[in-house]
């Protein structure tokens, strides 16, 4: 009898404890959903992290946007967005006489994160190509689908001549900020959590400690792993439906797409963007020769990137890929 009862109150220690973390879990997500909304009713100065930055769309290939009009300090720089929440000027529809343009898609090394904006590779390669009207669509935390999904919503207007599509291997994962709401019965949020199959970031994650170094970090890319609603935005398969996707929009709108490999070449990615007819511009042997001229032997912890936490490119490395494709802009749109 005794350990018919102490088995009895284990059990329902188990229980209790499991309804406790699944509660916890729904009032996290309610808690960062509702972070993220103030923040987009807030005026934002001075220095600001990333969940205050951002603002959800109902769009669900997209999940999230830039704050429109911003001017904070983010990452330690300046970071100015324009109305519809790019960091770039506000651009008319029409393209300026003499010009043609060309739209940039990409994640957070487009954006820019850590680099004076006058730095990021998309603006030094603008300096040295004035007859094109140049957009950056880059937006932190972006994956392949929703980088085509960005340019249906906000960049096809533009009609550009050429998309340019800044492709990391990342780009087959989770998206960052997804939405769930925390009244959801359909699944439960412990289980999920269990499998992967929530963001292991909060929106507002606290800074990291002295002395912390980064480690090898994968996100979730396994759509079977993923909540159903974004199944399709997660993994290889979605990085070669979404290029299809962007080819025949190019074929409908007449403009011709080019896949930069930057900071680093991911054969995986290069294979389906020339599947999809995608030009190809590498910037690998650029970056390997600066590498070998420094004696490093590889990117990551080394002087190139912001620092040994953040693996983002650093300034240099944005130089040298503006120059590197300002130059192959000129050889192949003459």
């Amino acid at each position: 009898m005794k350990v018919f009862l102490r088995l009895l109150l284990m059990g329902l220690g188990l229980v209790f404890g499991a309804l406790a973390l699944e509660v916890g879990l729904r009032c996290r997500t309610a808690y960062d959903n509702y972070r993220v909304q103030r923040a987009d009713e807030q005026k934002l100065s001075g220095k600001v992290m990333a969940g205050q930055i951002v603002k959800f769309n109902s769009n669900r290939k997209l999940v999230y946007d830039l704050r429109p009009n911003l001017e904070v300090e983010f990452m330690g720089v300046p970071v100015r967005t324009n109305a519809e929440g790019f960091r770039d000027a506000d651009h008319p529809l029409v393209t300026p006489a003499g010009q043609r343009r060309v739209i940039f898609l990409g994640d957070s090394n487009l954006f820019g994160w850590g680099v004076p904006y006058e730095s990021c590779y998309e603006r030094v390669a603008a300096r040295q190509l004035p007859k094109w009207d140049c957009l950056n669509m880059g937006r932190p935390g972006y994956n392949a689908a929703q980088e085509v999904e960005c340019f249906r919503v906000y960049g096809l207007k533009y009609k550009p001549d050429v998309v340019v599509v800044n492709f990391i291997s990342n780009d087959t994962q989770l998206p960052n900020y997804i939405q769930r709401s925390p009244v959801d019965l359909s699944a439960s949020f412990l289980v999920d959590w269990l499998v992967g199959r929530l963001s292991r970031d909060t929106l507002l994650p606290p800074p990291p400690p002295p002395g912390h170094v980064s480690g090898p970090y994968k996100q979730e890319d396994d759509p079977a792993r993923v909540p159903d609603q974004y199944k399709d935005l997660v993994g290889w398969e979605a990085v070669q439906r979404s290029y299809q996707e962007l080819a025949q929009l190019g074929r409908e709108n007449h403009f011709r797409i080019v896949l930069l490999a930057f900071p680093m070449r991911d054969e995986i990615g290069l294979k389906y963007a020339r599947e999809a007819g995608f030009e190809v511009c590498d910037f690998q042997p650029t970056l390997d020769q600066m590498m070998k001229e420094r004696g490093l032997s590889e990117l990551r912890n080394s002087e190139l990137v912001l620092s040994p936490q953040d693996a983002h490119p650093g300034p240099a490395v944005h130089q040298a890929c503006g120059d590197f494709l300002a130059g192959w802009f000129q050889k192949n749109f003459p």
